[in-house]
């Protein structure tokens, strides 16, 4: 999806599992920034770029922490169960710190795994107005229906577009270890300290942080109709399957439930609701006498 103009030069933040998604075997680590802008360019995105990388880095070899840092790519150590936590703890960090118009990238596959992770970023995307990108080793199932994203790609793919121009080195980046609270612009500091006593100590006395402790669990579930929403169309898709009408209930009540709830959130725009199930026992001529589409499925 190209850039509209709000976006087009707005702040653009990269977030990179370095787990799932590794750099290739021979690949020349100089080249990732260098692709990731040609990719966002190509989208008409030319505001600035930041890369942080996430990873157990006692695992990366020296030249590719050099060749990611010297082209700008902050490079962060975390122990692999606590990577998840720290790339989403960091993520509402920056959300915090940069309103929108702006622009958000995860290399990952978190998102294809439809954890925590993955429901936070729909639940942020009901009230905020961050572009999303992606890219993945595996292609998300499911999820990528519910999310709203610019552009997705297969992270092998993304890295085999050629290069345009020379490769330029990027002032900024930093070394962290997120065990530690340590921080450098050193490459050998930094390596000096993942292979420290101090770093193993510490490591080895504080547990990490397994799971994701989701951001928006607190919110509140429905919100008010801001004004351009609030006479905007609404479709309502019905699975039947899981939420089968309750036995006893006058399915001629269906639509002004529905109806009612949207308009106590302010939404007074027209309704159109599809239900989708196995129909031979639904009454249908209840449903379609209000309105209601019903599309017959078989399960699965």
């Amino acid at each position: 999806m190209k850039a509209t103009a709000e976006y087009a030069t707005a702040k653009i933040a990269v977030w990179w599992d370095m787990k799932d998604c590794p750099i290739p075997e021979g690949y020349d680590s100089c080249r990732i920034r260098k692709i990731l802008e040609g990719a966002f360019e190509e989208q008409g995105y030319s505001g600035p770029v930041s890369i942080t990388a996430y990873g157990d880095q006692t695992e990366t070899p020296g030249y590719i922490l050099q060749g990611l840092f010297s082209t700008g790519v902050s490079v962060a150590h975390t122990r692999s169960e606590s990577k998840n936590h720290l790339m989403y703890r960091d993520m509402v960090e920056w959300r915090g710190q940069n309103a929108p118009p702006a622009t958000m990238m995860i290399i990952s596959d978190l998102v294809a795994k439809g954890n925590q992770f993955s429901w936070d970023l729909v639940r942020q995307q009901q009230r905020t107005l961050y572009n999303l990108f992606l890219a993945y080793s595996v292609r998300p199932q499911g999820l990528n229906n519910v999310l709203s994203t610019s552009e997705e790609w297969c992270r092998n793919k993304l890295l085999k577009n050629k290069l345009s121009g020379p490769l330029v080195v990027v002032q900024g980046a930093k070394f962290y270890c997120k065990s530690c609270n340590f921080d450098s612009q050193s490459p050998e500091k930094f390596r000096k300290h993942l292979s420290s006593y101090k770093h193993a100590r510490e490591e080895d006395v504080n547990p990490g942080f397994e799971k994701v402790r989701r951001y928006t669990e607190d919110w509140r579930r429905n919100y008010k109709a801001t004004p351009e929403f609030a006479t905007a169309k609404i479709q309502v898709l019905w699975d039947m399957f899981d939420c089968p009408i309750p036995e006893g209930y006058d399915a001629r009540q269906v639509r002004p439930s529905i109806e009612a709830a949207f308009k106590d959130l302010g939404y007074s725009g027209p309704v159109s609701i599809t239900a989708y199930g196995y129909h031979k026992h639904t009454p249908l001529q209840a449903l379609s006498s209000t309105g209601v589409d019903v599309v017959h499925t078989v399960p699965g």
